[in-house]
């Protein structure tokens, strides 16, 4: 469903399978935010599930408690426009678990996620983070989907880390990842944040680049999978470049990720786990 071409479509197919009492009380109460429902719906069932056109796992899973890992977050004002903090550290969980020291981020927004990278990386690690140019945010508007053009306008790139104690760490380039010379980083980063446009044409050419600069067997994350709105692109695109059994989205959240080399996604590969 979250895959089929027609917006129209996916969302009368998503109210169908989700529609409850409870989507038309909020449909009554709170009009604009009942749009939200069948993803929040559609990411439970995922959740109890496990398997449909991706996998599902848990951030257990994915960092085992066994590590005893400690992460610090910064919890930052953003009026709704910012990962929520069970995201942030699932965020912040990966990169110390993966031992992350090159980190790139397609996506700069505020900064919030580059900070957290920081914050949470080896002290000699490098976060290179990419926006659009001032120059370029007007006609980017004229193309974007409404949520994306509503970003674009209220973007202040980088404004939560450059006075930070990690802004050393961070490295700000500026460009729009469709036209973006990515060959200098090919093969050289450890961990890989996409959260940029999120049109189909912009998702898929900045996964197929992704998995340029990675690392053999780094990891991949995305934000805003398995989402019914703006953002259903999303999940087509990724779809579209790697195979769902190499997709996992991280329990409850609109993370996903393809880390090839880690044991879980090594253990289904060798049938060791079931769907």
């Amino acid at each position: 469903m979250l895959i089929t071409r027609s917006k129209v479509l996916r969302q009368f197919i998503g109210f169908c399978e989700t529609v409850n009492l409870l989507q038309i009380k909020l449909f009554l109460k709170q009009p604009s935010r009942a749009r939200s429902f069948p993803g929040h719906v559609y990411r439970k069932y995922m959740m109890l599930a496990k398997w449909d056109r991706w996998r599902s796992a848990t951030i257990d899973e994915l960092v085992p408690p066994s590590e005893r890992i400690q992460v610090q977050l910064y919890h930052l004002e953003g009026a709704g426009l910012y990962a929520p903090l069970l995201e942030l550290a699932c965020l912040a969980l990966l990169t110390r678990y993966s031992k992350a020291r090159a980190i790139f981020e397609i996506g700069t927004f505020y900064g919030r996620t580059a900070l957290n990278f920081a914050v949470n990386s080896a002290e000699d690690a490098v976060v290179y983070t990419l926006d659009l140019p001032d120059a370029e945010r007007e006609e980017m508007i004229s193309q974007a989907n409404r949520d994306d053009a509503r970003l674009i306008r209220q973007c202040r790139t980088g404004v939560e880390f450059r006075d930070s104690p990690y802004a050393g760490k961070i490295k700000q380039l500026y460009g729009n990842s469709l036209k973006f010379d990515f060959s200098p980083y090919y093969g050289k980063m450890d961990l890989v944040f996409i959260d940029g446009c999120h049109h189909y044409k912009a998702v898929m050419s900045d996964t197929a680049n992704a998995l340029k600069i990675l690392k053999p067997g780094g990891l991949l994350i995305w934000h805003d999978f398995a989402n019914f709105g703006d953002y259903h692109d999303v999940t087509r695109a990724i779809l579209d470049v790697l195979p769902g059994n190499e997709v996992y989205q991280i329990e409850d959240t609109q993370l996903a990720i393809h880390w090839p080399n880690h044991p879980l996604a090594v253990g289904h590969r060798n049938g060791k786990a079931n769907h």
